[in-house]
């Protein structure tokens, strides 16, 4: 098992990043998966309707992302210190909190369901579908969302290989689970959405053994000791992953309403597909990111700042492998991925295959930008982080993303990425 105390090599690095990478590659892999059997079962409008439902997402997994990344900085921090009492009560309290504003989000996103929808793109003919997709998915928003902040914590924990289990389990799952209730029992999109809200929470019940029952490492759960500064201290160092997530949903509202307006639902279809090619690149630096930042931060507590030092130039050497990697996969695996979704020849797979390609050079900058605002959450630096985070999206993303359509018209919705990473 990897340590946080261990000496910075390539090896350590690898070792905290891997089980993340591979978490956040299978977590993709469900994706298309699902998307995969949903095309078949469905048709190309149920990944419309998916696509519009999707920005709920990012935006239920912002409390979780905001909590587990800015909570998992200052716990470390507090280890690296021997401030053992102080993380395990701070960590007990971060996941009572998530639990309990997630399930305000779960009601107040049944209660408004309709408006919320029409809001994310869907019209009179999809909404439907959107509807029987997004019901299970806000019913099951506290038990995703305490999944979400433990396996965080998990890898805080020194248990990395842990996290990456419980996303393995919880992908097969509902890999078993999307094809019995979509061709065998026919429950069509309602049976997509149930699978996925299940293979989630198994990782909410690999957590809550592994800290209220196994007990036995230096992580675990305590009574909490209600402290607002410890709180608030989480919110505001994870606040750009906070801005990132809730940036991440408005993209994809605008995007689905202009492909929607520019190309209907073919056009919706294409930008779903799109995004799970995206999606399985943008894993290795979102998991890489993850993984080492509890190494940051256990030894920003300790004051090491050669050890720092060494994470930081270590690190940016690999996104540069990495980001030579994915530029040249995502060009290779375009056509054939889009394939899985959609027949050659028809109008979704040219669009999709054609957009994705002008997508691709995204990932020559995107790790050293998402990494970047990584490091200054591990290091407790929330503001920095949080500005670094609005700049790329809500100020390059969002910008381009109005402008270029309107000169260049649906190639502009899959410029805006790589023009924004620029």
């Amino acid at each position: 098992m990897p340590q946080l105390s261990q000496p910075i090599t390539y090896r350590t690095l690898l070792a905290f990043a891997v089980p993340m990478i591979v978490s956040q590659l299978f977590m993709n892999v469900n994706f298309i998966v699902d998307g995969f059997f949903v095309a078949h079962a469905v048709g190309t409008d149920g990944l419309s309707a998916i696509n519009i439902v999707m920005p709920f997402i990012p935006l239920t997994i912002v409390l979780a992302t905001m909590l587990g990344t800015g909570g998992s900085a200052l716990i470390a921090a507090q280890l690296g210190a021997g401030e053992n009492r102080h993380a395990r009560e701070n960590f007990s309290l971060l996941v009572l909190v998530c639990v309990i504003l997630s399930t305000m989000i779960a009601v107040l996103g049944m209660t408004f369901l309709r408006p919320i929808l029409y809001f994310f793109g869907a019209d009179d003919a999809l909404y439907p579908l959107c509807e029987v997709y997004a019901v299970p998915l806000f019913v099951s928003t506290p038990l995703t969302m305490a999944g979400l902040i433990l396996d965080i914590f998990l890898v805080a924990a020194g248990q990395p290989r842990l996290a990456m289990l419980s996303s393995l389990i919880g992908g097969i799952v509902n890999m078993v689970l999307d094809y019995i209730l979509l061709f065998v029992l026919g429950w069509g999109l309602e049976g997509a959405s149930i699978a996925t809200a299940t293979g989630y929470s198994i990782s909410a019940f690999v957590g809550l053994y592994y800290f209220a029952i196994h007990r036995r490492g230096t992580l675990r759960f305590v009574r909490p000791i209600w402290r607002l500064r410890s709180v608030l201290s989480a919110m505001g160092n994870g606040s750009s992953e906070m801005v990132m997530q809730l940036s991440m949903s408005l993209i994809m509202i605008v995007m689905n309403n202009t492909m929607m307006r520019l190309a209907g639902a073919d056009g919706v279809a294409a930008i779903a597909i799109s995004e799970y090619i995206s999606g399985l690149l943008t894993a290795i630096y979102m998991g890489y990111a993850e993984g080492v930042a509890p190494l940051a931060s256990f030894n920003y507590g300790k004051r090491d700042t050669h050890a720092l030092r060494e994470i930081l130039r270590r690190s940016l050497t690999l996104i540069a492998v990495f980001s030579l990697v994915t530029t040249a996969a995502s060009i290779l695996i375009a056509a054939p991925v889009t394939g899985i979704f959609a027949p050659a020849g028809t109008h979704v797979y040219e669009l999709a295959v054609h957009g994705f390609r002008i997508h691709a050079t995204a990932f020559l900058f995107l790790g050293f930008s998402m990494y970047g605002s990584s490091f200054f959450t591990a290091l407790g630096d929330g503001h920095t982080s949080a500005l670094l985070s609005v700049w790329d999206t809500l100020v390059c993303l969002l910008g381009f993303l109005l402008l270029l359509p309107y000169i260049f018209g649906v190639d502009g919705v899959f410029m805006a990425t790589p023009a924004a990473d620029l």
